[in-house]
This record gives structure tokens, C-alpha cells and sequence, in this order.
């Protein structure tokens, strides 16, 4: 019996670990699972080999003072297996300890080298961070944590030296992890017509033509004026809002306003059968515009418009149960003129004003002509923006315009 007894308990121990076991397994980062199957692998590939023995062994050679070394093998990867950003780094930050800074360092891949680099370390988890979040022991090498530390620490050395040019320094603080700081030195004056700064302004306007579309959210406050025989309405005041989206020359809005207070003067409306006089005004304008961008800078954009809508106004209460109103129907035609001026480069906020003339014609069976034309003047305040570009230039730290 207790034999059994003690059999039941190992196997109940052994069920209790292996569920452990999966449930940590299952909680494992993708990318960490790959990097712990390399591990326990016996034949992971050449190139993988090789780029773990040189992480295991770069901050050894560097200590030893072995600097060619490193650069030799660096080389001898690349042609085996090809270009590597992380061992690109390395070589680069030895070359500007050695010899110190020269512009043929730099090309046209530097900046999304360095933009890859900087999404990579804002995503990886620490080995030194595994306890804390799945509560076990680590179960991976830590090798690659070493040689990430080894460049932090070789980057801030390098940009830190005595003689070390502007564009040195902000390469050593990008790279031992003060990403902002490094995009703000290269955008500041003394890096002006350096080929890092060159090549940063050039990946930003290649960055910028990749997003020529934006979105546009706007709320509009307006003066709604009636110039037809629907002039005896009066003026209303509006409110309304825009969402829509841009391209570099056209763009189009959906639309809806409300207009409301009392009509100007009485006017004869049919409710039930009825001939009613009232002055009750409140009215919907939902539509649609499409315009073209006919002047479009950096701080300031104008265009044409037109537009389809529907326009409704109601009057008089019906005398039912639920509460009904008149309604005065019409297919409103419109064209304008909108300009914007851009005061925050970053968010895309705008000010700016409107102009719609619109034909209208309210139906108004054996009642009062509601037809004509309006004018209405808006006050209009907005957000242009394309967030997937505003998420570049925030890793890219870019402090210039983001519309052009």
C-alpha cells in the first residue's frame, strides 16, 4: 500500500514538472526559443556558428588588445556569409577609436543601420531580466547580452575621446544607447554639411515621399447665411467636423454640421394638413467634398472644393406621439475655397478658414418658398497626419516639418 502510496506521489511530481516545463516553454519570446534551439543543436550552420563565436570572443580580443584581429575576422565573416549590421558596428566604432573619424565611413545605409539598431535594443529582453518576468532560472546563454554591453560600453568610450569629431560623437552616443541625444546632435548646426547629416536628411525625404497620404480630422465653427428666397431663415451659427485624408494634391472630407436658433421671420409650413406658421429652425448638413490642393507648402495649403450633401431643416412639431418634426428635404450642390496654416510641425495642428456657396432647395409643399442659395464662412481647426511616417521620424528623433 505504501508502496503504491509512493509511486502515486513520484508520478503526481513528475506530471507537476512537466506542466511547469510547458507552461514556461510556452511563455518563452519567439525569438528566444530560436536562439535556445541554435544552443542545443548539433550542426546550427557555419554562419551562425560563426557570428556566436564572435560575439563569445570580440570583447575578449578587444581586452587583449587585439584590434586587427577583430576587424580580420569581421572581414572573414562578411565574405563567407555576407554583411552583418551588428558586426558593421563593431567594425565601425574600432575604426574611429584607431584611426579616428573620416566621412568615408558613412554611406547610405548608416542611418537605417543605425534606425534598425535602435528598434532591436527598444525590443530585446535581457537575459539579466529573465527572473523577474518568468519566475525561473535562466534557461539561455548569455553570450549575446556580453557583447551587446561590450558595444554600449566600446560606443560610449569612442564618442566620449578627447578629439573626437561632432559626427564621432554622436555615432559613440547612439550606439552606447542615447538614441535621442544622438539625433539631436546630428540635426544641430556644428553637423551641418557633414555626411552624416547629409545622409540623414536624405533617408528623412526618402522616409517622407514613402507616406505622400495623410489623415485629416477637423471641427469647424460657421456663420450659415441664406441669400435665396430662403433669405427670410436669417443667419444661423453652425458647428460641424471633417474626417478625411490627403494626398500630395487632392483630398477628400466627410462632413457633418448642425445649425440651430430661431428663424429671422415667420414662415407657412404643412404640418398634418395643416398651414402653420412658425419660426422654429434646426438643420443637418451631411456630405461629402472633394478638392484640389492648388497651393501646398510646408506652413501653409490652399484648395478648391466641391461637394455633395444632404441638407435637411425642421420646423414645426408634429402633434404626435413620439414627437415628430417637419422635415424640408434638399440635395445640397456646393464649391468653396479652404486655406490652412500649420502651427505645430510635430502634430500636424492647423488654423484656418472656409468659404462654401451651396444651392439649395428645402421642400416645402403649399408652404412658404424655401429655395435659393447660402454662403457660409467657417473658422476651421484640424490635424494632418500619417501616423505610420510619424512613427519613423519619432524613432528618427526628426525635429524638422513632417508635411513636406
Amino acid at each position: 500500500m505504501n508502496y503504491r502510496i509512493k509511486l502515486l506521489c513520484i508520478l503526481l511530481v513528475a506530471q507537476s514538472c512537466i506542466a511547469s516545463c510547458a507552461h514556461v516553454s510556452n511563455r518563452l519570446p519567439q525569438e528566444l526559443s530560436r536562439m535556445h534551439d541554435f544552443l542545443s543543436e548539433d550542426d546550427p550552420g557555419k554562419c551562425r556558428k560563426y557570428h556566436y563565436n564572435f560575439e563569445r570572443h570580440a570583447p575578449r580580443l578587444y581586452q587583449e588588445n587585439q584590434i586587427d584581429s577583430i576587424l580580420s575576422i569581421v572581414d572573414f565573416i562578411k565574405n563567407e556569409c555576407g554583411p552583418s549590421a551588428d558586426l558593421e558596428v563593431v567594425r565601425l566604432l574600432l575604426l574611429m577609436e584607431r584611426d579616428g573619424f573620416n566621412d568615408t565611413l558613412i554611406g547610405s545605409a548608416t542611418i537605417p543601420q543605425m534606425l534598425w539598431h535602435r528598434s532591436k535594443e527598444e525590443r530585446l529582453l535581457r537575459w539579466s531580466h529573465w527572473d523577474m518576468l518568468y519566475g525561473s532560472e535562466q534557461p539561455l546563454d548569455n553570450t549575446h547580452d556580453r557583447f551587446t554591453e561590450f558595444i554600449t560600453k566600446l560606443a560610449a568610450k569612442v564618442g566620449s575621446a578627447a578629439n573626437a569629431a561632432p559626427s564621432q560623437q554622436a555615432i559613440g552616443l547612439f550606439y552606447s544607447g542615447e538614441f535621442d541625444s544622438a539625433f539631436s546632435k546630428i540635426q544641430s548646426r556644428p553637423m551641418v554639411r557633414t555626411a552624416l547629416r547629409e545622409n540623414y536628411a536624405k533617408f528623412v525625404e526618402k522616409t517622407k515621399k514613402m507616406f505622400p497620404t495623410k489623415g485629416n480630422v477637423a471641427f469647424f465653427t460657421s456663420s450659415w447665411r441664406p441669400r435665396g428666397a430662403n433669405r427670410l431663415l436669417g443667419n444661423h451659427p453652425e458647428f460641424g467636423m471633417q474626417v478625411g485624408g490627403e494626398g500630395r494634391r487632392w483630398r477628400s472630407d466627410f462632413i457633418v454640421s448642425y445649425r440651430f436658433s430661431s428663424s429671422k421671420n415667420r414662415f407657412v409650413v404643412d404640418s398634418l394638413g395643416t398651414l402653420v406658421s412658425t419660426d422654429e429652425f434646426n438643420s443637418w448638413f451631411i456630405g461629402l467634398d472633394g478638392g484640389y490642393k492648388f497651393l501646398d507648402t510646408k506652413l501653409f495649403s490652399a484648395d478648391i472644393f466641391v461637394g455633395l450633401a444632404y441638407d435637411v431643416l425642421l420646423s414645426v412639431t408634429k402633434d404626435v406621439d413620439p414627437k415628430e418634426y417637419v422635415n424640408h428635404r434638399s440635395l445640397a450642390a456646393s464649391v468653396g475655397l479652404r486655406q490652412r496654416v500649420f502651427l505645430n510641425q510635430k502634430s500636424g495642428w492647423y488654423l484656418g478658414g472656409m468659404v462654401r456657396y451651396s444651392v439649395v432647395n428645402y421642400g416645402n409643399p403649399r408652404g412658404t418658398d424655401l429655395s435659393g442659395h447660402t454662403l457660409t464662412f467657417s473658422v476651421v481647426t484640424g490635424w494632418s497626419f500619417q501616423e505610420t511616417l510619424g512613427a519613423f521620424l519619432n524613432k528618427l528623433n526628426y525635429k524638422g516639418n513632417r508635411r513636406k
